[in-house]
């Protein structure tokens, strides 16, 4: 990535992230929200305090959480979307369109009414194993037969997704009344949980996921190619599967047990990032986080300022975006990478 682009995405991340912070059912002048974060970083009142100290309890302990988180889920989701692209060559697919997320959804959900919590990993394995056994589920039954199509692996994504959903459904309403709220959380997607613990677990493991897949990226843009080129240039294309496959659902796992089901944007940053810049996934990985984090911080801002003072779960400011996007990558036909 080129100087001249990575600080015009710097600055456009520092303007979204003031313009969230200042927002919301209490608004902060953007310039006193700088000052604030200002001397919180340097420890130090550099800028005189002529504001309500109440400021800056909203900012540090309610906002600049939930950007941070905001961030990171977007961040992750576009990876995962990378990633399940690749894998199927197919631009279509990302976690919540192939299941994945639904499958991680129930898990969390069952999780939460069967009240099967470890130290406080019991949601977060549940996640990952709904969303593993998603995964198995799309992709075994879009191979039977042999005959392999990148229409009927999102087609049974969309059946598989449908079928968790469902079971979801039918958990939460079996639910009792104080675990109705927590289990429509993980339905409908909402960051308003954030907390720091959960963001530094989350920044750990996108940092390493991300080393992975920097590590692969040669293999990811020769497995582009197809099965048989990948082969003759040397890639062992079980092994990068099986990667990708371990990395995305773990990953997903913990973004949907932290934040619950958003979706579409592993579906519409990755593609955006392609028209941007480039295939290689060398550029595309780190374009798509930044994008990705840059998106769903301007989408849960959006969030929680158009019903004010209520605020909508930004689940469905996504699903309002990507759903149209969906259907217009359909009608274009550019959604398989051999085309």
């Amino acid at each position: 990535m080129k100087l001249k682009t990575f600080l015009i995405f710097l600055f456009l991340g520092i303007l979204a992230a003031i313009f969230a912070l200042s927002s919301g059912v209490i608004k902060i002048n953007p310039l006193v929200t700088l000052k604030i974060i200002i001397n919180s970083i340097v420890n130090y009142n550099l800028f005189e305090i002529t504001w309500n100290h109440n400021l800056e309890i909203i900012l540090l302990n309610l906002r600049l959480p939930r950007i941070f988180l905001a961030f990171l889920v977007g961040g992750g989701l576009s990876l995962i979307g990378v990633l399940m692209q690749a894998l199927t060559k197919n631009s279509l697919a990302d976690p919540y369109i192939l299941g994945v997320s639904s499958g991680a959804s129930t898990g969390a959900v069952l999780s939460i009414i069967i009240g099967f919590n470890i130290g406080g990993l019991g949601t977060p394995f549940m996640a990952f194993l709904g969303a593993i056994i998603a995964a198995v589920l799309v992709f075994r039954i879009a191979n039977l037969g042999g005959n392999y199509s990148s229409t009927k692996l999102v087609l049974t994504g969309i059946a598989i997704s449908s079928m968790f959903s469902s079971i979801t459904t039918f958990i939460t309403f079996s639910a009792q009344n104080g675990d109705l709220y927590t289990a429509l959380f993980w339905i409908v997607g909402s960051l308003s949980g954030a907390k720091w613990s959960s963001i530094y677990i989350l920044t750990i493991l996108l940092l390493l996921v991300f080393g992975i897949t920097m590590f692969f990226h040669r293999e990811l843009d020769i497995l582009l190619l197809g099965e048989e080129s990948s082969k003759i240039l040397g890639v062992n294309t079980n092994k990068i599967r099986i990667i990708i496959i371990l990395t995305s659902t773990l990953l997903t796992g913990v973004l949907v047990s932290i934040s619950g089901v958003i979706g579409f944007i592993g579906l519409i940053i990755p593609h955006i990032s392609r028209k941007l810049t480039s295939s290689k996934h060398r550029v595309l990985i780190p374009v798509s986080i930044f994008l990705g984090g840059f998106f769903l911080t301007l989408a849960d801002t959006f969030s929680r300022i158009v019903m004010s003072p209520n605020e909508l779960p930004v689940g469905i400011v996504t699903s309002f975006l990507g759903a149209p996007f969906f259907l217009w990558i359909m009608k274009k036909n550019i959604y398989n990478f051999n085309k």
